[in-house]
This record gives structure tokens, sequence and C-alpha cells, in this order.
């Protein structure tokens, strides 16, 4: 490989071949199977976590990998939709403050254990973070598994261009 200069490096050719062959090996899908397979332990210890603190056990079941398509990226949490029940986790995960509950029609009733009022008083709930202490401890085992996946796919195109 020549530069302006004249010097020449000998095995930058084999290596520019190695990076121009990655390209379809690192699309989007490839990296979504690495990154999907890197963050089983998050997954795994972020369940852990909120099933402490989750009662109905909608939110735990919730936790998974979402894929992020336009980027070839990931997110790990509390999923919403097509089955999932995720929507009340970041009240587990950040608690809420006491607050007033009303009901929403002027002249409506809210209907507790057969009273019925105009309003109540909610206690609040008190943070039981599951995610944060989840990713505090498991993201470097992530980071180390995913550069392991990507490191086996580089690995084995360096030995198919030197055979």
């Amino acid at each position: 490989m020549a530069n302006k200069s004249g010097i020449s490096f000998k095995g930058f050719d084999e290596l520019d071949q190695v990076l121009a062959g990655l390209g379809p090996k690192m699309g989007p899908r490839v990296v979504n199977q690495v990154l999907n397979k890197a963050a089983k332990p998050l997954v795994k210890r972020a369940k852990e976590l909120s099933s402490n603190a989750d009662q109905s056990g909608e939110t735990t079941k919730s936790i998974g990998v979402l894929n992020n398509r336009k980027n070839g990226g990931i997110s790990v949490g509390p999923r919403r939709g097509n089955g999932y029940k995720g929507y009340t986790a970041h009240l587990l995960e950040y608690g809420t403050a006491p607050h007033i509950i009303r009901a929403k029609a002027a002249d409506g009733l809210l209907s507790f254990a057969g009273t019925f009022v105009k309003e109540v008083q909610h206690p609040g709930i008190a943070a039981q973070p599951f995610m944060r202490p989840a990713a505090d401890q498991m993201l470097p085992q992530v980071i180390e598994n995913a550069k392991a996946g990507f490191r086996e796919i580089i690995e084995s195109e360096f030995k198919s261009v030197f055979k």
C-alpha cells in the first residue's frame, strides 16, 4: 500500500481485504445477534432484581432486549406492547411521591373496596431500582461478551484471507 511519501507497508493489502469483507459480515442483523447474546446476563440480572418489587410479575416478564432497527443497536429494559406489560416499570424503578387521585368526571366517584369517594390520598411508592443496579453490576461482562463476539467474526475473516 503506497502513500504520498512513496513508502509502502507489507500486509496492508490483506488488511484492506479483511476490512472490505467485514461490511456484509458486520451488518445490522449480525451486530444485533452479537449484542443480543452479549446482553443476556444483564437481562437475567434485571429480572432477578425486579422480581423482589414486582407484585404482579408483569414488569419482570417484560424485561428483555429491544432492537433498534435504525442503527443496529439494542436497549435492555421493560418492553410494552405485543403481549408485554411493562407499563409501570418506571414507577418501580424511580418510585412515586404521595399524591391525590381524583375521579376524572366532575361528578364522578372512585370505588375502593365497595366505598365510593371523590378523591383519595395515595401514599406514594418507595423507589425499588432494578435496571440501574443490574446495569452497574453486569455492564462490564456485557461489554466483554460483545467484544468476544465481534473478535470471533473478525478473526474468522482474517483466517479466510490468509489461507
